[in-house]
């Protein structure tokens, strides 16, 4: 009876866990455990060594704040919430996020109707490959 009792358990779990990921909340769960871990992992290592400095990163400064917020915003914008999350609690990033306003500011873009419908990165990718493109054909007209 014992046993019975065993594998019923299992398939019970089985069942649970086949339900959260169906409905997408095992992923989340997974995510929120992985940033967890990988907070608890940095405190831990800085609490045992006063002296523990994260050689790994960069130091944040602007233009690697800029990235990460950049980076979050396209992860998001594409659905990925859990990478997001992961990513800003690994990179130590503010809970509050730039707004896009902000961002195409810094990085010099202007919103409009068409450059919304993607994430900033996409744009600005698109941008410096037309430009690239035109300094192309601009180099060809001028050799011929």
């Amino acid at each position: 009876m014992n046993e019975n009792k065993a594998i019923s358990e299992k398939e019970l779990l089985n069942s649970i866990k086949n339900l959260l990921r169906k409905s997408g909340h095992l992923n989340k769960f997974q995510a929120e455990m992985r940033a967890k871990v990988t907070e608890i992992l940095q405190d831990k290592q800085v609490s045992l060594n006063p002296n523990y400095k994260n050689t790994g990163a960069p130091k944040p400064n602007s233009e690697v704040l800029l990235i990460n917020e950049l980076v979050r915003e396209y992860l998001e914008w594409n659905g990925y919430l859990y990478t997001a999350s992961v990513m800003s609690s690994e990179a130590g990033m503010a809970k509050t996020k730039r707004s896009r306003g902000e961002l195409c500011a810094e990085v010099g873009v202007k919103d409009d109707e068409k450059s919304a419908t993607l994430p900033l990165l996409s744009n600005i990718i698109a941008a410096y490959s037309d430009r690239i493109k035109r300094k192309i054909n601009k180099v060809k007209r001028d050799v011929q």
